[in-house]
C-alpha cells in the first residue's frame, strides 16, 4: 500500500471538504447579492431567498454529514444512533436531486468508528450513482459486519483513479481530485481491522467492506 504522510492527507482531506462547501457558498453568495441589490423586482428578491434558503440547507447538511464522516466528532468506539446517522445520509441525499438514496441498514451494532467508513463508502459511491440510485446496507453475516454501497444507474462505474486509491496505489494523477476518498476510506478499514473490495457488474458498482462486530 502506498504510504502517505498523515500531513499530506489531512491536506487532502481538507481540500475535499473545502471543494464540496465551494458550491453552496457560492449560490449563498449569488442570493445575497439579489435581496441586497435595490435594482431589482419583487420577483428576483423572491428568488433569491429561495435560493439562500436552498443554500443554507445545502451547506448545513453537508458540513453535518462532514464532521461526522470526516472529522472528530465520531473518533469513538461507543455504539452509533443508527437513527442520527440516517437523518445525516437522508439529509445529504436531499441536496443532491440526481441520486436517490436506498436505506437498508438492518443492524444497531454498529459503532461510531465503524459509522464513519459507512458513510465514506457512500461518499465514494455518490457519483458512481448519479441520475440512478445509492443503496446503503449494513448487515450481520457469520458474526460479522457487512456493509455495502452499491450504485445503480446506467453510468454506474468506477474511475481507474478510484480504483488505483482502493487499492492502495498512487494514481498516475496523483492524489488531487476523487482519489483522496477512496485511499481515506481505504486508511479508515485497515485501521479498524476492516476489508475493502470494489465490484463492478452491468449497470451497478459497489463497496463490501466486513469487519468484527462491536464489542458489547
Amino acid at each position: 500500500m502506498a504510504v502517505m504522510e498523515s500531513s499530506k492527507l489531512a491536506a487532502y482531506v481538507a481540500s475535499r471538504i473545502c471543494h464540496d462547501v465551494a458550491s453552496p457558498l457560492t449560490s449563498l453568495l449569488q442570493s445575497c447579492e439579489l435581496l441586497f441589490d435595490d435594482s431589482m423586482g419583487p420577483a428576483m428578491k423572491a428568488e433569491g431567498e429561495k435560493s439562500l434558503r436552498t443554500g443554507l440547507a445545502t451547506l448545513e447538511a453537508k458540513l453535518r454529514y462532514m464532521r461526522y464522516a470526516l472529522g472528530s466528532q465520531a473518533l469513538n468506539d461507543n455504539l452509533c444512533s443508527i437513527g442520527e446517522a440516517k437523518d445525516l445520509f437522508e439529509k445529504l441525499f436531499a441536496t443532491n436531486s440526481r441520486t436517490k438514496l436506498d436505506w437498508q441498514v438492518e443492524t444497531h451494532r454498529i459503532s461510531n468508528r465503524q459509522m464513519r467508513i459507512l458513510m465514506n463508502m457512500t461518499l465514494i459511491m455518490i457519483d458512481p450513482a448519479a441520475r440512478g440510485v445509492c443503496r446503503v446496507s449494513a448487515t450481520e453475516k457469520g458474526g460479522k459486519l457487512v456493509f455495502d454501497v452499491e450504485a445503480l444507474g446506467q453510468f454506474s462505474n468506477f474511475k481507474s483513479e478510484v480504483l488505483d486509491a482502493l487499492a492502495g496505489k498512487e494514481p498516475g494523477g496523483g492524489w488531487g481530485g476523487g482519489a483522496v476518498q477512496p485511499f481515506f476510506t481505504r486508511v479508515l478499514c485497515e485501521e479498524s481491522g476492516f476489508t475493502l473490495e470494489p465490484r463492478i457488474v452491468p449497470q451497478a458498482a459497489g463497496l463490501t467492506a466486513i469487519g468484527a462486530l462491536p464489542e458489547g
